[in-house]
């Protein structure tokens, strides 16, 4: 049953990220990025939705989910600490829940959190279109994950 209720709050928090990246109303399928995309659920929602998705988890064993389920969409694996490695100007639209909060961990002696930010969000603008829009959803820890994120 909590699994369930998981399930049902990922889906509802999807369709708000949808919301919020505004995409146009004109039945032209979007190439959306997912980020931190873990088992594909996100991504199965959005193909069911008509549009194209690329994945990326820093974990091949949620991407192996991904291919096992056999959920339509493109995959990479990386750690967004360290850039997206896209082109520029190819992504409609970026969405993530809640992975975004884990690039304020120092979780190695080589990962320094306000670098890691920069290098996502940097490589995460230009790999987006011109007018396109990213909706993350993430909870700090700490008020100095909080500020940090700013």
């Amino acid at each position: 049953m909590v699994l369930i209720k998981l399930l049902a709050l990922r889906l509802e928090l999807l369709a708000l990220r949808l919301e919020l990246l505004a995409l146009p109303q004109d039945d032209v399928p979007r190439l959306l990025l997912d980020i931190g995309c873990g088992s594909g659920l996100s991504g199965e929602t959005l193909s069911d939705s008509g549009h194209h998705w690329i994945g990326s988890d820093i974990s091949q064993s949620m991407l192996d989910v991904v291919l096992e389920n056999e959920v339509k969409g493109d995959l990479f694996l990386g750690d967004m600490g360290q850039g997206l490695g896209l082109r520029s100007g190819v992504i409609d639209g970026a969405i993530s829940i809640s992975d975004i909060q884990w690039l304020c961990n120092a979780d190695k002696s080589s990962h320094n959190p306000r670098l890691r930010l920069k290098a996502f969000s940097g490589s995460l603008y230009r790999c987006l279109a011109r007018g396109a829009k990213a909706a993350f959803h993430m909870y700090p820890e700490n008020l100095d994950q909080r500020e940090l994120r700013q």
